[in-house]
């Protein structure tokens, strides 16, 4: 596959986590003169709102992208599945693709009645569940970057994330349509999207896969140095 290298980088973060997540990765495509859009999705970082399902997500975030340049797209677990729906939207605007630590997948019946218990207790209860899982998931260092991340979502922000998260649609078919090169990343000791799941992406897209040793669901942060070098390498 062949497509100009491109020069603006779209950065989309995490569940439950804002654009900050990204400090590393934006200092380091900066460093190399690239363009960085990494947007707080609504209900995080200081937005107001919630998203209502990631094809209005995506919808809403195409019409704020530049136009006239080669773009770049970078999602992680969230960010992933709504960069996805980008790609089935609007495949033309991007050159290059990069998806970490997520699912080609719709979740199973199961996992999305999960995901709207979840948004009900975050309603009612507020976020300190959330924040106690993520203690246990994520390494001490990953979860003191994390937390006041987490802290600045707002109870509908959450909400509407799960609940937008619990009907998105499988992306097989826009992977197996995709025209550009793809670049997928997971973290090695990944236990929510696990490695099979990368190895699923890269084989629907015909990427390239990298598994990036010491890190797990949050791997640019696990792994900031990996994650860059692969990052960088791919993007040149």
């Amino acid at each position: 596959m062949t497509a100009p290298a491109p020069r603006t980088v779209l950065l989309l973060h995490a569940y439950p986590l804002s654009a900050a997540m990204w400090d590393d990765q934006r200092a380091a495509l900066e460093a190399e003169g690239f363009r960085v859009v990494a947007p707080n999705l609504p209900g995080f970082g200081g937005e107001e709102g919630a998203i209502t399902t990631l094809e209005d997500a995506a919808r809403d975030l195409l019409g704020t992208l530049p136009e006239g340049d080669p773009l770049a797209v970078v999602g992680l677990s969230m960010g992933g599945y709504l960069a996805m729906e980008l790609l089935r939207q609007a495949p033309e605007r991007f050159t290059r693709v990069v998806l970490a630590d997520t699912s080609l997948r719709a979740d199973d019946p199961e996992k999305a009645q999960d995901r709207r218990d979840q948004a009900d207790r975050v309603e009612d209860e507020g976020r300190d569940f959330i924040l106690h899982a993520a203690d246990k998931e994520h390494s001490p260092a990953t979860f003191r970057r994390v937390r006041p991340m987490m802290e600045a979502a707002t109870r509908e922000g959450i909400a509407g994330a799960l609940r937008a998260m619990a009907v998105r649609g499988e992306q097989r078919d826009t992977l197996r349509g995709l025209e550009v090169p793809l670049l997928v990343l997971v973290g090695e000791q990944d236990q929510i999207t696990p490695v099979e799941l990368a190895q699923e992406i890269a084989d629907a897209g015909r990427g390239e896969l990298r598994v990036l040793p010491g890190a797990a669901h949050l791997s640019n942060l696990d792994n900031p140095d990996a994650f860059n070098g692969a990052l960088l390498a791919f993007l040149r």
